[in-house]
């Protein structure tokens, strides 16, 4: 009896650890972003291919600002690309950042500055699962780059700031600055933790060009 309850425990152990591991490889997260991506580039009536990003350049001004738009929460609408994480790396954005949202990947804060607008441009993603998009996001250091493709501009962002560490409470992070243009990442700390945690990463950084895509 008792080692039979020994090997159920065991198998139980082993399954937790399988399933983890799955979620964390998730072996498909690579399939559904391309295909989120082609159905993205299909709606704006273009091609799958997007501009390489650039290295940092001095600030210009901005030649493209986005319209003020309602995004319809849970739709795909741009993409976010970090060249310092390698020229494949590239995610799509959804509106939302609830569980359901964020197992697509990378999602748009609610009430933040959409892209090229001015404001804080919120986005938020899981370190660990749906493709590990932000798992490196403490890496990144100042004067990195990040550009977000929508319908009508890419914009590049600098990072400001060297990335640091706040509790989740913490929303003050989001709030905008004057007129600036800025953009907040945003991903769970410590990494590689499939529960909750209470503090979040946190990268900055700021508009420095804008152009019709």
């Amino acid at each position: 009896m008792r080692r039979a309850v020994a090997c159920l425990c065991l198998l139980a152990a082993a399954g937790v650890l399988l399933w983890s591991g799955y979620r964390v490889w998730d072996p498909f997260a690579g399939a559904r972003q391309h295909t989120a991506q082609i159905a993205l580039a299909k709606s704006w009536g273009s091609s799958s291919a997007l501009p390489v990003p650039v290295a940092s350049k001095p600030t210009a001004p901005a030649l493209c600002v986005a319209p003020r738009q309602n995004v319809p929460v849970g739709q795909v609408f741009a993409i976010i690309q970090i060249p310092a994480f390698g020229p494949t790396w590239k995610f799509t954005v959804i509106q939302g950042t609830t569980l359901t949202q964020l197992a697509s990947g990378p999602g748009h804060i609610l009430g933040t500055a959409l892209p090229s607008q001015a404001g804080d441009v919120g986005i938020a993603a899981h370190d660990v699962t749906a493709g590990n998009a932000f798992l490196h996001l403490d890496g990144l250091r100042t004067g990195d780059t990040i550009v977000i493709t929508t319908k009508e501009c890419v914009t590049t962002y600098r990072v400001y700031r060297q990335p640091y560490r706040v509790l989740y409470t913490d929303v003050g992070v989001l709030n905008p600055v004057g007129s600036k243009h800025t953009l907040t990442l945003v991903t769970c700390w410590p990494t590689n933790v499939l529960d909750f945690v209470k503090h979040r990463t946190i990268v900055q950084a700021e508009e420095i060009g804008s152009v019709r895509r």
